[in-house]
């Protein structure tokens, strides 16, 4: 297992550093096919789904022009037309499903599942609009994955105390104490890295520290939120398309409250 998440990572990683490095475009690919994967795999949580349908499709539909939105040309009307798709197309689906408690079930999900994948996971395109929006997204995407990667290390080593046993049993305070510490370190590797090829970086290093804190905190609530959305659907891991990582969602959880997280705080950093 672990050999094949090693495997995986070295695979994923250089694609996703390509995607950033070269531009809006490819990082608005990135995007949208991390949102369609993820709102997909969703949908296959849903009890009230379980299969590829109408309210699958408005739903990945919708991820996919949230999470892109702000990368694109005429974003408002973009923003606007997601807004639309989501509406018009979770009635036309409401209608499709035939009516009865499943049929608002579905309405729900897809409702919910749109908006959790592409609003959220969207404010990455929103960090990479922003004054050194290439070396936030570096920063705030490693720094979570620092923190996920050493949170289930530490925990697989040093866990005894349940952070959330109730959600997830295999979570533990010592592997998120790990994970917070590695965080900052990863987070103060990657501005160091940004000053040394750029010459600056929108936070200072105390200011670096802070933000690597909240989010380490933002990516371990949501991978309890994605944990306690699979014990609801009684299975294990979203999907398998990543070797050793489970699903699309499996890997990416974290980044769904840590990225509108990053934006706000750099919002407020350059007030």
């Amino acid at each position: 297992m672990l050999r094949l998440r090693f495997l995986t990572a070295a695979i994923g990683l250089p694609l996703v550093i390509l995607a950033i490095v070269l531009g809006p475009l490819p990082y608005c690919v990135f995007l949208g096919c991390v949102a369609a994967m993820c709102a997909y795999e969703l949908g296959h949580l849903a009890p009230q789904i379980r299969g590829w349908n109408l309210v699958s499709s408005v739903a990945v539909l919708f991820a996919v022009l949230l999470a892109c939105w702000r990368l694109l040309p005429f974003s408002s009307v973009l923003l606007s037309l997601a807004a639309t798709v989501l509406v018009v197309g979770s009635l036309v689906a409401l209608l499709d499903a035939g009516g009865g408690q499943r049929t608002f079930g579905q309405w729900s999900w897809c409702m919910a599942g749109a908006l959790y994948v592409g609003w959220l996971f969207g404010h990455w395109g929103g960090v990479y609009g922003l004054y050194q929006g290439v070396a936030l997204v570096f920063f705030g995407m490693f720094t979570t994955f620092f923190y996920d990667t050493f949170a289930y290390f530490t925990g697989r080593a040093f866990g005894r105390h349940k952070l959330a046993p109730r959600v997830s049993a295999g979570k533990s305070w010592e592997g998120a104490c790990g994970g917070v510490v590695m965080a900052v370190v990863g987070a103060l590797l990657v501005r160091e890295a940004a000053l040394g090829l750029t010459g600056s970086f929108p936070f200072s290093a105390s200011l670096s520290v802070v933000a690597a804190v909240v989010l380490a905190v933002a990516a371990q609530l949501g991978d309890l939120v994605e944990s306690a959305l699979k014990r609801s659907a009684g299975v294990k891991d979203a999907g398998g398309v990543l070797p050793g990582h489970g699903g699309m969602l499996d890997r990416f959880d974290s980044l769904m409250l840590s990225g509108p997280m990053l934006y706000y705080f750099a919002l407020w950093v350059a007030a």
